[in-house]
């Protein structure tokens, strides 16, 4: 027989066994709730499709075979057939979320369904990787930017097909830092971190207590062939609960001691990039909650000179509020981007654009030279009020220090500037690098309220708008945002669950007639949709999220920067993604009525885990294999290309690059990203012990992730604002919170099926390696740079090998840059000012 047609047959045969769910119930497998036999129609499809292939190899005894199995599963559907009172009374139970959600629960077959998805998913990255190799070449603008502009690391990917994996994958992460900067070298290096962890997990979970559960388990999972290798398949009572409980501890250990090590290898590049920060942002601090009292930009200098010794500050900063001129400057880019394409369409067709005004056809481009020219004197003019204001503020400033002398009547000119002019938050500049970080460590005010200090972001990346926001107006705003968070988190089930019932199958045969002629033909469909579109209508549902994340903050929170709401999205998006993902199983038919029940019991919590998560494992070893056809749609940069394709046919190609960048933030961004990186991650620790095929599962996922984005951060994406590694601190903090769920789940199960408590108190016991780990975890500071560094920046660097991130430029480390280089010293102020 040749190899086609075995492997064929073969997957015909598996597929089969989803036909005998009933023949599993009765063979006792009582943690799996039989199914309902298939229709006639698929089962004779498959009999037939069965029938010639082994007619085509001569297998006539495998149809026998069949025939005879078929005989069977007939026989006991007519003996459990429902009547129709049982019929109406199981329609009226209600559903829970994961049913609604599609995230079934294990069941006999589900081997087919997994086989089918991981040929599937596979399949599809193979495509997607062989597109891109493609049009890498063919676009260069689009999937290699950073090689043209001589910004990527070296060596580049080459334009050999299959070549640019080899250079991704060999990619040091010194290089990307100093090419995209520690936020997005910290994502690839957390995919390493993760292929050892769960390298050293699958090592004894899979060719040790897998075997184990196998042959010595007791065959609990009957006909269910997917949990030969699992948990699910040992039976009540069974000695090798002992040896799961010691493998908790190994788990949570070993996981410990893996990101405590790497969170200490992460301080040292942390440090470098803290040291080697350019200026002002190196020696600037972010001061919030200034009181009236110091609120203009000389009696910021005068106050901060006062602590740190007069001459210690270079310059200082107040925003001021310029909504008026910003409104102006706004709309002057706007008729200005429109401008530009009015010429590229004059360059392009020789015709001068017009427009249809109140005197007949008129020409486009005047209207806009004149409109420009308007909009230009308007924004001279509130320039020059401001800075009248200013002048004239700061005067009474100088009055008020002691600067200038003057009559009594004199003082207190400008008292009230500040509360039409400036705002509460400002930017101070130091001199010196170690009197910055002195004042990021100091209490400066008796009231912990004012004076607020802080490392600011990116000059770049700065968003005044929310510098200008009123403290107290803001405080309403911050308490409509939480109940937006709390509203949206109660809400989401519903929204998922109106799109999930479209996807069924149920629904698609009720309202596509041709759909059910289809099925029947085609048997093999059921098995494919339910391995697809069970984990990607799920990954769907979690994909709109960000966006409603996104609207919330930047309408009701305060973020001062692009990237630090990038980090607030992901936290939040990772405890959206925990509850309706990972314990959308638990959550029952109400979140509501389960948080309220967890409240008054909240020892109940791993009893409730153990009760409904191990019932959905096959659906998580379906669910991250299908992220691997996804990180090949992250690879092909489609919706980039798209609109890089539409802008070029109405400007030139270097603009409409520009135009096309970057990718969608709220969901390509760092903070979703490095959310959905964590959750997969937290998944694969959680079911590791359960069902330790997962572990090989996730480790080949951080393999595909590592070498995607290795290639995408590294050649084709522009560089974005950086935080320095607060996103890579947060992913452990993430993967630390799912070891609690890890300890929580196996304390319940050990509890629930150990013929003796010891094991489940074991396993509870692990929350004590848990603790001491998070707190030495916690322990490790890492926002600023130690006063111990500042002694001697030379002498430290010269103990730091392999790292070419850090420049030997002492100017820029002690903050010594040329005061007289205006644009460096005043890139803090507002744009709008400058």
């Amino acid at each position: 027989m040749t190899l086609g047609p075995t492997l064929a047959v073969t997957a015909f045969l598996i597929l089969l066994s989803s036909e005998v769910k009933v023949v599993a119930g009765l063979q006792g497998a009582d943690h799996f709730r039989p199914s309902a036999p298939s229709d006639d129609g698929k089962r004779q499809g498959l009999l037939q499709l069965t029938a010639q292939v082994s007619k085509a190899d001569g297998s006539q005894d495998l149809v026998e075979e069949i025939a005879s199995v078929e005989g069977l599963v007939n026989q006991a559907s007519r003996a459990d057939q429902p009547s129709s009172g049982s019929v109406v009374v199981n329609s009226m139970k209600k559903r829970t979320a994961a049913d609604l959600t599609g995230v079934t629960e294990n069941a006999v077959g589900d081997l087919v369904i997994f086989l089918t998805g991981l040929f599937v998913s596979s399949l599809l990255l193979t495509v997607f990787v062989g597109l891109f190799s493609v049009l890498r070449r063919r676009w260069p603008m689009v999937y290699g930017n950073n090689v043209l502009r001589g910004t990527a690391p070296l060596p580049g990917p080459g334009d050999t097909f299959l070549g640019w994996i080899r250079v991704s994958w060999n990619l040091h992460i010194n290089d990307i830092i100093q090419s995209q900067g520690l936020d997005a070298a910290m994502l690839l290096e957390f995919c390493n971190l993760m292929m050892k962890i769960l390298g050293y997990m699958a090592v004894p979970l899979v060719f040790m207590l897998g075997p184990l559960h196998w042959r010595h388990g007791g065959n609990r999972s009957g006909l269910d062939n997917l949990s030969k290798w699992g948990m699910a398949n040992v039976v009540d009572g069974s000695p090798l609960y002992y040896l799961h409980a010691v493998i908790v501890w190994l788990t949570v250990g070993g996981v410990q001691l893996l990101i405590y090590k790497a969170q200490v290898k992460f301080l040292r590049r942390r440090k470098l990039w803290l040291m080697s920060l350019p200026a002002p942002r190196a020696t600037t601090i972010l001061v919030e909650n200034i009181p009236d009292a110091h609120c203009s930009d000389l009696k910021l200098k005068a106050y901060f000179e006062r602590i740190f010794g007069k001459g210690s500050v270079s310059t200082s900063f107040v925003v001021k509020h310029t909504e008026n001129l910003c409104d102006l400057i706004i709309n002057r880019d706007y008729h200005q981007a429109n401008k530009e394409l009015a010429e590229y369409q004059l360059s392009s067709t020789g015709h001068r654009p017009t427009y249809l005004g109140l005197k007949g056809r008129e020409d486009l481009l005047n209207w806009y030279d004149n409109r420009l020219e308007f909009l230009e004197t308007q924004i001279k003019e509130e320039k020059q009020r401001i800075n009248e204001e200013v002048s004239e503020e700061e005067s009474g400033a100088c009055v008020e220090e002691g600067i200038v002398d003057s009559d009594d009547d004199d003082i207190g000119v400008g008292l009230d500037f500040h509360a039409r002019l400036n705002t509460t938050t400002g930017f101070v500049t130091f001199k010196n690098r170690k009197d910055s970080e002195m004042a990021l460590c100091c209490l400066l005010a008796s009231n912990e309220e004012e004076f607020i200090v802080s490392m600011p972001p990116d000059p770049a990346d700065l968003i005044y708008a929310d510098l200008k926001a009123d403290p107290m107006k803001q405080n309403v705003r911050f308490l409509l945002g939480y109940l937006c968070l709390i509203g949206l988190f109660l809400s989401f089930m519903p929204f998922v669950v109106g799109i999930s019932c479209t996807a069924k199958l149920e629904y698609l045969e009720a309202k596509i007639p041709i759909s059910q002629i289809l099925l029947a033909e085609h048997p093999a469909i059921h098995a494919m949709w339910d391995a697809l579109m069970a984990s990607a209508a799920l990954g769907f549902f979690m994909s709109f999220l960000p966006t409603f994340l996104v609207s919330i903050f930047y309408n009701f929170f305060v973020l001062k920067a692009g990237a630090w709401l990038q980090h607030r999205l992901q936290k939040w998006y990772f405890i959206f993604l925990v509850v309706y993902v990972l314990l959308v199983t638990s959550v029952g038919s109400s979140l509501t009525v389960t948080s309220s029940q967890l409240v008054q019991a909240p020892l109940a919590a791993p009893s409730l885990i153990a009760g409904t998560i191990p019932l959905a494992s096959h659906f998580y070893l379906n669910y991250i294999p299908m992220q691997w056809a996804l990180h090949g749609m992250d690879l092909m940069r489609y919706v980039i290309l798209m609109k890089f394709m539409a802008f070029r046919t109405i400007m030139e190609e270097e603009v409409a690059r520009a135009k096309s960048e970057p990718e969608d933030q709220d969901f390509y961004g760092m903070g979703s990203r490095s959310a959905r990186f964590t959750l997969e991650a937290v998944v694969c620790i959680v079911f590791s012990t359960l069902s330790p095929l997962i572990t090989v599962l996730g480790f080949l996922n951080f393999v595909i992730r590592r070498i995607v984005f290795g290639y995408l951060i590294a050649f084709a994406e522009s560089r974005k604002p950086d935080l320095g590694g607060a996103f890579w601190v947060s992913k452990l903090h993430h993967v630390q919170v799912g070891m609690y769920f890890y300890i929580m789940l196996m304390t319940g199960v050990l509890l629930k099926r150990a013929a003796q408590p010891w094991p489940g108190c074991m396993a509870a016991a692990s929350l004590a390696i848990l603790a001491v780990g998070h707190s030495k975890f916690r322990s490790l500071k890492w926002e600023d740079l130690p006063l111990e560094a500042m002694a001697d920046p030379h002498e430290k660097s010269s103990k730091e090998k392999g790292d070419k991130n850090y420049k030997d430029d002492k100017d820029a480390r002690d903050g010594k840059e040329d005061q007289e280089d205006e644009d460096v010293l005043l890139s803090y102020q507002q744009p709008e000012l400058r």
